[in-house]
């Protein structure tokens, strides 16, 4: 049984409505995570996600808690699935209180080795996408005066991890976005946060290359994956900016990397970033040629 299966058996689900959360990328990793603590929450879900089977999965293991949850297929980087979920998605309980952009990933591989398609690709599911869904769910949210986006994010830009390129780009994208849509919208009862994720274990893109690998994720300097989907509710219920998922002060941290940028590829280099990366390169392009 995965880590989330067994803590979600574990956990009580609460007997209220706090609202309607729209998951994107709920169908496996942290997505998984952030909709249990928001069905924890007493909120009803529409889960989103590109495998049918894996989301229908996930969805069951909330409904048998007593979650109202309701599962919806999407690919979301093509522009015309992204447009049918979001009224689709308003239809299923009459409303969308609270949109989380969760689904991102990066194939993890040299800039120039990839063709331009493929990092227009990266930045359309960690960027245009989230962009997209809030742009089509915004006109309901505000004629409600009631909602709130949260975006979640990376710090792989501003530490500078290596051959991410475009999905650092896309991830920094997203804070300034989050940060101008709270700015906008918040006096008319629409909120905006922003996640800012750093390494986590037990689920996610660093625990998958980890596997890849055969390396162990260290418990010093990393994140649990269920402190994601406690920091969701955190931001919505108490309408928190920003909040960083880094272990110890993640906000100083984070503080010091934006105003010393060479910090963060002094601190992977002397992690064994680099060769980590190059050997997780080298392994998919020795599995791809099979």
């Amino acid at each position: 049984m995965s880590v989330w299966g067994a803590r979600l058996q574990e956990s009580k689900l609460v007997a209220k409505t706090a609202g309607v959360a729209l998951v994107t990328g709920a169908s496996r990793g942290i997505g998984l995570f952030i909709s249990q603590s928001l069905a924890e929450h007493g909120y009803s879900l529409v889960l989103t996600g590109r495998s049918t089977s894996e989301l229908k999965a996930a969805a069951r293991h909330l409904e048998v808690r007593g979650a109202n949850v309701v599962a919806l297929p999407a690919d979301l980087t093509v522009a015309e699935s992204i447009d049918a979920l979001a009224p689709t998605a308003e239809r299923e309980f009459g409303r969308i209180d609270v949109l989380v952009n969760n689904a991102g990933g990066d194939p993890q591989r040299e800039f120039d080795a990839m063709t331009w398609a493929e990092n227009e690709a990266i930045l359309q599911l960690n960027l245009i996408a989230p962009m997209r869904l809030t742009h089509l769910l915004l006109p309901g949210m505000l004629k409600r005066g009631r909602g709130h986006i949260v975006n979640i994010s990376s710090i792989a830009g501003r530490v500078g991890f290596p051959y991410t390129e475009a999905y650092a780009a896309a991830k920094d994208g997203l804070i300034g976005f989050s940060r101008v849509l709270r700015n906008d919208y918040r006096g008319r009862g629409v909120s905006a946060s922003v996640v800012v994720l750093g390494a986590i274990r037990d689920a996610g893109q660093g625990q998958r290359t980890a596997d890849e690998v055969g390396i162990k994720m260290p418990g010093m300097g990393t994140s649990p994956a269920n402190a994601v989907g406690k920091a969701v509710v955190a931001a919505i219920e108490k309408d928190r900016a920003e909040i960083v998922v880094l272990p110890g002060p993640g906000r100083l941290m984070k503080a010091l990397m934006d105003l010393f940028p060479s910090m963060g590829p002094a601190m992977n280099q002397l992690a064994g970033a680099n060769a980590t990366m190059l050997k997780v390169i080298e392994l998919r392009k020795r599995s791809a040629s099979r």
